[in-house]
């Protein structure tokens, strides 16, 4: 198995904490770790519950690589609970995020979730 950097990064900083200025970047997108604010083009998304943020920050992490719920609830959240809160959790991110940003976290059936930048992020 080809070693993933992204992912490698994504799973460190979960369990070390964001590095640097934990900012992460994706075309258009941009997420800051410390303020836990979410900029996309001139929007800002200010409103993201701190489980909300995690989830998103982490999956855009891994991007393009995908998610299951276990990693998510274990590496981003650092917790246990049962898997069916990050589908709850999926639906209230999607519902808070702009239109163009929301459709860009796919669900992979059987699989997980990920993070997939559309042509906005060019």
């Amino acid at each position: 198995m080809p070693l993933n950097i992204k992912r490698l990064s994504a799973w460190l900083e979960g369990i070390l904490g964001p590095r640097g200025g934990g900012e992460i970047l994706s075309g258009d997108l941009r997420i800051y770790a410390e303020t836990r604010l979410v900029r996309f083009g001139e929007r800002v998304i200010s409103n993201l519950t701190a489980r909300e943020f995690s989830l998103f920050s982490f999956l855009v992490a891994s991007s393009p690589g995908i998610s299951s719920r276990q990693d998510i609830i274990s590496r981003a959240w650092k917790t246990a609970a049962v898997e069916n809160l990050v589908d709850t959790h999926i639906y209230n991110l999607r519902r808070k995020l702009p239109p163009e940003l929301a459709a860009c976290i796919r669900s992979v059936p059987g699989s997980g979730f990920r993070y997939f930048p559309g042509p906005h992020s060019r």
